[in-house]
């Protein structure tokens, strides 16, 4: 049966089930499920435990035989026992995944299955290992939160943690920790160690959250391929409170400029994707998959004022305009403005 992760507390207090599956990416989440369902577990009676740690086809050191073992064997001074199986990969192969089904069919009364894997594919939930999980016990699928659903979450857990805060607080430490559950459950713990079961409003967040999403000019880029313009503010409000020199910023957008610039015209000219890839000099393969959207965003730009915009910025960047600009926010103005000029979205989308 499927089970929505925050269904997950109200379950375990009326169930006998001995076979979970947790299967995702967003560490805290995982985690917190894990450890209730191993409480779940040691209130059942399931005191020992073990921990076998799966990659593929093999384990470090043992076989998939290593499960078809423990399915067999008596546990120690003759106690119920808790397999606790990582499977790091989300491919156990063939032989893995015969493992865990004759493994299900034949599941011991005396023993408790945890397993957990990373998120898994679309042909991965619909293999027969997968489904024998699902038929037999209780399948727990974690998604990364949208940013709706982590400002919920984030509101959720400072009142868990007795906290009163303002909508603007919740925000904010929302905005500061980009997504990072980790990272907002630690921040959360510290405002209530500081204040106290008391109401949290924006400064007493300015005053001890730390901004937990540390970014270098390889994230502006990726922000500006993905078209999100408001992680590219973030991003970019970021690197000015921390004082990244100006000139490496313009080095990124300048050399992201021209790549995208080269691209274009080479598909403009009727080559593929494929090929404006080479001619744009050398691009990390991590990296590719996020141009070909962009590309697309941009068939129809105006690279004229584009480039203009970016010579323009550097020049005031280094003192060479003619007339002497001593507010520097007009810069970063300016770089948000191009910045986003290079994601071929409208920039009012940004306060949108």
């Amino acid at each position: 049966m499927k089970l929505r992760v925050e269904q997950l507390s109200s379950f375990l207090t009326g169930t006998t089930k001995q076979l979970f599956f947790l299967s995702g990416d967003e560490p805290l989440q995982m985690m917190e499920a894990a450890d209730q369902i191993r409480q779940q577990a040691r209130s059942q009676g399931f005191e020992e435990r073990e921990i076998l740690s799966f990659d593929g086809g093999n384990t470090a050191g043992t076989s998939w035989s290593a499960l078809s073992a423990a399915g067999i064997e008596l546990s120690l001074f003759s106690q119920k026992k808790m397999l606790d199986v990582r499977l790091c990969g989300c491919q156990p192969g063939a032989s893995g995944s015969k493992s865990i089904r004759e493994y299900i069919d034949n599941m011991p009364s005396d023993q408790f299955l945890l397993l957990q894997t990373g998120k898994l594919d679309k042909n991965t939930r619909n293999s027969a290992w997968v489904k024998a999980l699902d038929k037999q016990g209780v399948m727990i699928q974690i998604w990364e939160l949208s940013p709706a659903q982590t400002l919920a979450w984030v509101a959720k857990r400072m009142r868990e943690q007795g906290l009163q805060p303002t909508q603007d607080a919740v925000s904010l430490l929302t905005e500061r920790i980009e997504g990072n559950l980790l990272a907002a459950d630690q921040e959360i713990k510290k405002l209530r160690l500081l204040f106290g079961q008391n109401v949290i409003d924006v400064d007493q967040v300015i005053q001890v959250v730390a901004d937990s999403s540390r970014f270098t000019v390889f994230d502006l880029s990726d922000a500006v391929l993905q078209g999100d313009l408001r992680r590219l503010h973030h991003v970019l409000t970021i690197l000015r409170e921390e004082d990244t020199p100006l000139p490496l910023i313009l080095w990124s957008l300048s050399t992201l400029g021209r790549q995208l610039y080269a691209m274009c015209e080479h598909i403009r000219g009727g080559g593929s994707e494929m090929q404006a890839m080479k001619v744009a000099g050398f691009i990390p393969r991590t990296r590719q998959a996020l141009f070909p959207s962009a590309l697309r965003r941009l068939q129809h730009a105006d690279w004229s004022a584009i480039l203009h915009s970016l010579f323009a910025l550097e020049k005031m960047s280094k003192g060479q305009t003619e007339v002497r600009i001593r507010d520097v926010s007009r810069i970063w103005d300016q770089m948000m403005d191009t910045a986003a000029s290079l994601t071929g979205k409208p920039l009012f989308e940004v306060s949108g």
